[in-house]
């Protein structure tokens, strides 16, 4: 997976996340005026890369090993 970041229209640093195959996975909510902070955002989410739960809407919060969170 790959982090693209971009300028958009009216000159916001943005971000996203691809797959190998080129799909996003990810994209940043917002725009940053300055692309420092946008890495920093990257890092922010890199960071926090190990995510131990998955929300189900439909049933009870599991991790991602499918096992009961209480």
């Amino acid at each position: 997976m790959v982090f693209h970041i971009y300028q958009d229209m009216v000159g916001n640093w943005r971000w996203y996340l691809a797959a190998p195959n080129g799909a996003k996975l990810a994209i940043g909510p917002v725009g940053y005026a300055r692309r420092n902070d946008c890495v920093l955002a990257i890092k922010r989410v890199r960071e926090g890369g190990e995510a131990p739960m998955v929300y189900d809407n439909f049933g009870p919060i599991t991790s991602v090993s499918g096992a009961m969170v209480a």
